[in-house]
């Protein structure tokens, strides 16, 4: 079973709350240009990579499985996204398609961050909510791109919604996050 769940400080809440919300707009409101979008994938691949060493050493989880599809949608989003701006760059013409892939993991990095909701706000949750989210709206960026809209280059209604949206679980966590629960020993001899 697993040990009760222990508050984190109000200070290291804060923090890792603003570091993921700034990690949030600075996806949003940026320029795109290739150079961001090769930025932001490299980014959100090295975050999967970190975050799934933490949920392999982590026996008490009893959904792993769906966590493990979440970083599966992002790493999918970031390799797309990864591609299509290192073409563009290179001066290549596209040749991933992103009308079918792209909206289905769209819809599934914001169901994994909806999921997040769900789940008691503990540091590993909040990492997993950032990740899915960024990852959601570069599908969005990518799907709007793919269309030629204009709204990828401005801020409009869809960037501001986004923005005050996104801004929730971060205020979650800093009023209610706790630390991932540690599994309790399986054979002790004191009770500890």
């Amino acid at each position: 079973m697993d040990a009760p769940a222990r508050t984190l400080g109000i200070g290291q809440r804060f923090f890792l709350a603003i570091a993921c919300q700034l990690w949030l707009w600075v996806n949003l409101f940026s320029e795109a240009s290739e150079f961001e979008a090769i930025a932001v994938s490299i980014v959100q691949l090295v975050a999967v990579v970190l975050i799934s060493f933490r949920l392999r050493h982590m026996p008490s989880i009893n959904d792993r499985w769906v966590r493990i599809v979440i970083l599966v949608v992002v790493l999918v989003v970031a390799a797309v996204d990864l591609t299509i701006a290192g073409k563009e760059l290179a001066g290549f013409s596209l040749w991933f398609s992103t009308r079918k892939l792209v909206p289905v993991a769209g819809f599934l990095a914001f169901a994994g961050a909806i999921y997040c909701f769900f789940k008691a706000p503990t540091r590993i949750m909040l990492l997993l909510y950032t990740v899915s989210f960024v990852a959601g709206m570069r599908a969005i960026a990518l799907m709007l791109s793919a269309q030629g809209s204009s709204e990828t280059g401005n801020f409009g209604t869809l960037t501001i919604v986004e923005a005050v949206v996104s801004m929730i679980y971060p205020l979650v966590f800093i009023f209610r996050g706790h630390y991932t629960p540690i599994p309790e020993p399986e054979a002790t001899s004191d009770g500890k």
